[in-house]
């Protein structure tokens, strides 16, 4: 089965230019194609590609509110955002939403449509320049903990127990438990569960790997 691929820019070269170089490569189907986000989401519900590429500054539903809507809605579509922009608001609405890649305009259909494999592949593709700025953000957000702390929610996030974490770090279970204590409060959440997802939220966790940029 081809990898279903649909475009929505509202600048009809570039969408040619990848439409073009994508019917190139092996095992891949351009099915759709929308010129704003409204037309957009309808063809996107009505052909559930494999891979959605999407203009973040698309008239009408932009690319955020699609990647949005794809989610609410439980679509199993992977999300390549387009942008001409190093915005940092939307830099952290895409990181938050959780975007497979983000990728600036600038870098040319061949950069575009070797993401569009990446994601389509199930790893994640982002500008250079986008993951520099999304680190960069992500360091700003995790401010208000401190080092140990931010140490013992990553290892949270992998599932360690309390004992595991106390073990791995030299210290006691019980402060764990205080240290995790704080970073309820900080989070507003009251367990464990809750603080990864906040944190997964904010984009304080499971960022993109070095090994995952688009080039």
């Amino acid at each position: 089965m081809p990898i279903r691929v649909f475009l929505a820019d509202d600048h009809p070269p570039l969408r040619l230019g990848l439409r073009a170089l994508l019917s190139t490569l092996p095992d891949f189907e351009v099915v759709g194609e929308a010129g704003d986000g409204e037309e957009a989401l309808a063809l996107l519900e009505r052909l559930q590609p494999d891979v959605a590429v999407l203009d973040i500054r698309l008239p009408r539903w932009d690319g955020l509110a699609l990647a949005r809507e794809i989610q609410r809605r439980g679509w199993p579509i992977r999300v390549l955002l387009l942008s001409a922009y190093e915005d940092d608001a939307l830099i952290r609405e895409a990181m938050a939403i959780g975007v497979e890649g983000y990728l600036l305009k600038q870098e040319g259909v061949e950069a575009i449509a070797a993401a569009v494999q990446s994601v389509a592949r199930g790893l994640r593709a982002f500008s250079p320049e986008i993951l520099t700025r999304a680190r960069a953000l992500a360091l700003q957000s995790i401010e208000g903990l401190t080092d140990r702390e931010r140490e013992i929610l990553t290892l949270v996030a992998e599932g360690l127990t309390n004992r595991t974490i106390a073990q791995r770090l030299g210290i006691s279970t019980r402060t764990v438990e205080y240290h995790l204590g704080q970073i309820f409060q900080r989070l507003g959440v009251n367990n464990r569960a809750a603080a990864v997802r906040e944190a997964i939220r904010r984009g304080w966790l499971q960022w993109p790997s070095d090994e995952q940029e688009s080039r």
